[in-house]
């Protein structure tokens, strides 16, 4: 028996579809489509049997089509090269594959300080304990959409903050013992 495809256009299920149905109709890469043997709706381009679609029949290669289009470049001149983000660096890349493979190797997630954001913002300094709580907030979106650099500038950035807190509450304690040990001192000496 064939698959039974269905995807989603504006929330609606539209379907059922033959494969070759489902190819006339206007989906994208990115439509949600579901199958008789799926478990759940998914972007049409995670289906081996749509890739060719969107790269073969619409007259275009897969760098072509708008799915791996990347923003352009504004103030560069045309012989700069373009950064190699750290996807790339991984050894991956967007550019020389022909086919989505959804078990491409990512980088790992940066690590995201977020417990040492919140020690910092309870014990220490609360304005810079919450710079870097809303910077640790950011590794793991960024990171969930493919901004590997986003997510490591994030990483950073909550690191920097959180150690900057520790150290500013630290001599703020140190002040304020030296204080009290001066406010003592000046008190025993007038008795």
């Amino acid at each position: 028996m064939e698959k039974e495809y269905y995807y989603l256009k504006n929330g609606m299920k539209q379907g059922p579809f033959t494969l070759d149905a489902l190819k006339k109709e206007p989906i994208d890469p990115d439509t949600q489509v579901y199958h008789s043997e799926a478990l759940d709706f998914a972007p049409a381009r995670t289906f081996p049997e749509l890739q060719s679609f969107f790269a073969e029949d619409r007259g275009t290669t897969v760098d072509e089509s708008n799915y791996n289009r990347r923003e352009p470049n504004y103030n560069t001149s045309a012989s700069t090269p373009s950064p190699q983000t750290a996807f790339e660096a991984a050894g991956n890349s967007a550019s020389s594959s022909t086919t989505y493979n959804p078990n491409m190797q990512r980088p790992p997630m940066p690590e995201n300080y977020l417990v040492w954001a919140i020690i910092v913002t309870i014990c220490c300094c609360l304005p810079l304990g919450i710079v870097s709580i809303i910077n640790a907030t950011k590794v793991s979106s960024a990171y969930a959409v493919g901004d590997y650099v986003g997510a490591e500038k994030a990483s950073k950035d909550a690191k920097k903050w959180a150690i900057w807190g520790a150290v500013s509450g630290g001599v703020f304690v140190l002040l304020y013992l030296l204080f009290v040990v001066v406010v003592a001192a000046a008190g025993f000496m007038d008795a």
